[in-house]
């Protein structure tokens, strides 16, 4: 049997094939090289032009905000000009077409083809002549549209090279998936580092040791939970002097490092003042006209400021926005809500007036501070722990506040029923003993 001789065209054609699967093998080694996108993108388009033979090449992606094609990049004699031109609606010109109809497309002469958008040839002096278009695809979504321009050998684009060309498409999707994909895998790693950072912000600005010397007279305890993602609760307690103590407790609105610097310089203010202000309304009022001079973002915070007198269990207090203390006596056992002149958080405006309430503590009586990460806990029935629960929980146990502090956090914590925590979790419970013998 006599095998036929291979001719020279059909050598001709195996060569440009196996030309052509080198070049694919490169762009496949190209994506693996950076991840940078504008440059990725940059090294497949060169090579795709080179075997192409074409004098000019472009990506044009889909901005999802202006529902725009904008070109990231163009190659060729006028590409940085192109660049900054294309800006094409669904439909308008070659590549609009082929967004709109998600579908390659040959243009062998532009000037007789209604659908060349001949504006950016006018702006940038460059002569278009024929055109070969493809969608770029990532799972069925089209991200943008690729472009050659022009063979250099004066010929038109074939069904041969648009086969060709669709495989750089893919090619070319792969790596701006790939490139996308690592920016937000750097993004959620920049957040979560945020996410630390505001943390450690926080505590470090909460005492670490709680007031405690005149154990005889007052125990105090404290504990804060940050949630994954980082609110803005804080708690502090300063002994003002021999016979008086200063409890705080707060919650900046937002999240992440913005609300964690927010109630750092908060925290900084108030144990720079809360020497000077003998009254709680006076304090609020000044920390109210400092954070009213500085906000810049719409953030504002609730919070809660007693002076509790450790010889007579007067709690002289003022309340900016926040949830109700509770009273617990230490004789009957019962717990209420406190009323008060509840003011608007500080830091909305200058003109907000605070005024004091007095409580009356008898020995053994204690007073929860709390935020709304205690009562805003739902379990898996979407029901809130609310302030019904922590006030019922109250009533029920006593003792050492260190004691019910952790056994409010282990109430919430079994009532979640391992569900995500969405917010910072923050309690405080204050026992007055009575005036010391």
């Amino acid at each position: 049997m006599k095998v036929k001789p291979t001719t020279k065209n059909e050598i001709e054609s195996l060569r440009s094939r196996v030309d052509d699967l080198s070049s694919l093998i490169e762009v496949s080694i190209i994506i693996n090289s950076t991840l940078d996108l504008e440059k990725l993108i940059g090294l497949v388009m060169e090579k795709a032009q080179s075997v192409m033979r074409a004098e000019a090449s472009s990506v044009m992606l889909i901005n999802e905000k202006t529902n725009r094609l904008e070109c990231e990049v163009a190659l060729g004699q006028v590409g940085e000009k192109v660049r900054k031109t294309i800006q094409l609606a669904k439909g308008q010109g070659v590549a609009g077409w082929t967004w709109k109809h998600r579908e390659p497309l040959i243009v062998p002469d532009v000037e007789q083809d209604p659908r060349f958008y001949s504006a950016i040839d006018q702006k940038s002096g460059f002569r278009t002549k024929s055109i070969l278009a493809v969608p770029l695809m990532a799972k069925e979504r089209i991200i943008g549209v690729a472009e050659v321009i022009n063979r250099t050998d004066g010929k038109q684009f074939t069904e041969q090279d648009l086969d060709l060309f669709s495989t750089f498409g893919r090619q070319v999707s792969l790596a701006i998936e790939n490139a996308r994909m690592h920016r937000m895998e750097l993004e959620q790693e920049r957040l979560q580092q945020q996410l630390e950072s505001a943390q450690v912000i926080q505590q470090s600005f909460m005492p670490e040791i709680l007031p405690g010397a005149k154990a005889d007279r007052f125990q105090l305890a404290a504990k804060n939970l940050p949630a994954i993602s980082v609110g803005g609760d804080f708690y502090d307690a300063v002994e003002l002097d021999e016979n008086h103590l200063g409890l705080l407790i707060g919650d900046v609105s937002g999240k992440g490092v913005p609300a964690a610097l927010y109630m750092a310089r908060l925290m900084s203010d108030f144990r720079f003042f809360v020497q000077q202000k003998n009254d709680p309304a006076d304090l609020l009022t000044k920390l109210n006209e400092i954070l009213v001079d500085r906000s810049r973002q719409g953030m504002f915070v609730t919070l809660q400021y007693l002076i509790v007198d450790l010889m007579t269990g007067r709690v002289r207090f003022c309340d900016a926005g926040h949830l109700p203390m509770i009273h617990v006596s230490g004789k009957n056992k019962n717990a209420r809500l406190v009323d008060c002149d509840k003011g608007v958080p500080l830091g909305i405006t200058k003109t907000m007036q605070f005024a004091d309430t007095d409580v009356s503590l008898e020995p053994g009586d204690y007073l929860m501070l709390y935020t709304d990460g205690i009562i805003e806990t739902i379990n898996e029935n979407n029901e809130q722990f609310s302030i019904h629960r922590l006030v019922e929980f109250a009533s029920q146990k006593q003792g050492k506040p260190e004691n019910v502090i952790n056994a409010l956090i282990k109430e919430v914590m079994c009532f979640s029923e391992n569900m995500p925590q969405h917010d910072d979790i923050t309690a405080m419970a204050l026992r007055w003993n009575g005036p010391s013998v």
